[in-house]
C-alpha cells in the first residue's frame, strides 16, 4: 500500500504524496517548529517527526513566498478559464450537456472560505447519511469552477471525492495552489491559532526518505538582499527585524560588514543599484537610502532606472516627528523640518523610554558620528557641510552630539 504524508491545516488535507518526500514544506516553517507528532487517525501509532506551527507564524512567511491575496485572485480567474473552456469540451461530446450554473466570483468563494474553521471540521465518514455535513450545498460545489473535472492542477475534482465535512473543506480550497489556500484561510482570525501539520516520520520510518530530507529554511533564491548606505543602518535593520518580526528573520539577508561594509555612501549604493541591473542579477535586492537630501536624490536617480521585477529601492519615511525638529546650525538653534533633508536612520530610534537626565523632555534621539563607532545622545541635530563640493542646505548633515 506505501506510506501517505500530507499537508495539513486542522482536519483539512491540503497536499499529499505517497512514497516519497514530494514538495518540500521546510520553507513554511522554523527552527522552533519540529515536533514528535502522532498520527492521527491511529491511536496506537506511536509518536514521529514532523513540523507543526500555528497558522499565525507562517501567515507572513506565505506573503513573503508571494502567496498575497493578488494572487489568490489570479489563481481564481486562470481557474474559471480552465472551468469553461472544459464545460465547452464537455457539451460538445455529451449528448444531455448539464445546464452548468453561473460560477462562484473571487468574493463570493472568499467568503465561504471565510467561513471554513479547519479545527472543528468532522473527518467521519457520512456519504451515505440523509443529511451529511458539508461546507458547502451541492448547488453551490457546482458553482465551483474545478466542479466534477478528472483533474486540475493535479488532482481529481470529481464528485464522488468528497465524503466527509473535512473533505468538503478541501474540496473548495483545491483549486488554489496549497499555500495560497492557506493564505486565505488567514484572513479569518479565528483561524490563525490552528495548527498547520507536515508529519513525515512515517515516510522516514517506512524507508522511502532520510530525515535530512525534511530541513526547514530557505532556499537563497527565497531570501531578500537588504543593502542600505551603511553598516550601521544594516545593523539597526537586521536587530529591528529580528525584535519586532523573528518569524520572518530568515528572510533577510545582509551584506557581510564583518571585513568593512563596501558600500558605504549614498553614491555606492546608487552604483551598486546600477551595477546589480547591468548585471541582470536575478536576486531579490531591497536598496534603502536615508531620507536625507542626498540620500533621497539618489533615490529619485533609481526610479528612473529600468529596474528588475526582484529589485525594490526606497528611503526611510517621512514623520510628523521630524517636521519641527530642533536643530543647530550657522544661524544658530531653530526648530526645522528635517524631512528629506537630514533624517538617518538614527533618527528612527525611539528612546523615549530609555531614562537618561539629559532627555530633560522626555524626547529621544540617538545621533551617531560619522565614524559610526559611537552612539551620541541629545535633543539637537546640528547642521554642518557632509561634502566640500556641496552646499550645506542641499548637501547631508554630519550629526554630532551637542557640547
Amino acid at each position: 500500500m506505501g506510506t501517505i504524508i500530507s499537508l495539513d491545516i486542522g482536519a483539512i488535507e491540503l497536499t499529499w504524496s505517497k512514497n516519497h518526500p514530494g514538495i518540500n514544506h521546510g520553507p513554511l516553517f522554523h527552527a522552533v517548529d519540529p515536533k514528535d507528532i502522532k498520527h492521527a487517525d491511529h491511536w496506537d501509532a506511536q509518536e514521529s517527526p514532523g513540523y507543526r506551527a500555528p497558522l499565525r507564524s507562517i501567515f507572513p512567511r506565505l506573503e513573503l513566498m508571494g502567496h498575497t491575496l493578488t494572487r489568490a485572485k489570479a489563481e481564481y480567474e486562470a481557474a474559471i478559464s480552465f472551468g469553461i473552456q472544459e464545460r465547452r469540451d464537455r457539451a460538445e461530446w455529451d449528448p444531455s450537456p448539464i445546464e452548468w450554473p453561473e460560477m462562484f466570483t473571487f468574493d463570493e468563494i472568499f467568503l465561504h472560505i471565510l467561513a471554513v474553521r479547519p479545527q472543528k471540521l468532522s473527518t467521519s465518514i457520512d456519504e451515505e447519511e440523509q443529511n451529511p455535513r458539508r461546507v458547502l450545498t451541492q448547488a453551490e460545489m457546482q458553482r465551483l469552477p474545478w466542479y466534477d473535472i478528472d483533474s486540475y492542477q493535479g488532482q481529481s475534482f470529481e464528485a464522488d471525492t468528497v465524503f466527509s465535512e473535512s473533505t468538503s473543506a478541501g474540496y473548495l480550497l483545491g483549486g488554489f495552489d496549497p499555500y495560497t489556500a492557506l493564505r486565505l484561510l488567514a484572513e479569518a482570525p479565528e483561524n490563525l491559532d490552528c495548527d498547520v501539520t507536515w508529519h513525515f516520520g512515517p515516510l522516514v520510518e517506512g524507508g522511502y526518505a532520510e530525515a535530512d530530507e525534511f530541513e526547514h529554511g530557505l532556499q537563497d533564491a527565497a531570501t531578500f538582499l537588504i543593502v542600505t548606505e551603511g553598516s550601521s543602518d544594516a545593523k539597526i535593520l537586521r536587530h529591528a527585524i529580528s525584535l519586532h518580526c523573528p518569524e520572518i528573520a530568515d528572510f533577510f539577508r545582509y551584506i557581510d560588514m564583518e571585513e568593512g561594509y563596501p558600500f558605504s555612501g549614498t553614491g555606492n549604493l546608487l552604483k551598486f543599484v546600477q551595477g546589480l541591473i547591468a548585471l541582470r542579477t536575478p536576486i531579490n535586492v531591497v536598496a534603502i537610502f536615508d531620507n536625507d537630501a542626498e540620500g533621497v536624490a539618489a533615490y529619485l536617480k533609481t526610479q528612473q532606472l529600468n529596474l528588475r521585477d526582484s529589485y525594490r529601492v526606497c528611503r526611510l519615511p517621512d514623520l510628523v516627528e521630524f517636521e519641527q525638529f530642533p536643530t543647530r546650525g550657522p544661524t544658530g538653534d531653530a526648530a526645522a523640518n528635517i524631512n528629506g533633508r537630514a533624517a538617518a536612520i538614527e533618527c528612527y530610534l525611539d528612546l523615549t523610554r530609555i531614562p537618561d537626565k539629559r532627555l530633560s523632555n522626555g524626547v529621544g534621539l540617538a545621533v551617531m558620528q560619522v565614524n559610526i563607532r559611537e552612539v551620541c545622545w541629545g535633543r539637537q541635530l546640528i547642521w554642518r557641510i557632509f561634502s566640500p563640493s556641496k552646499d550645506a542646505r542641499t548637501g547631508g548633515v554630519d550629526m554630532t552630539c551637542p557640547k
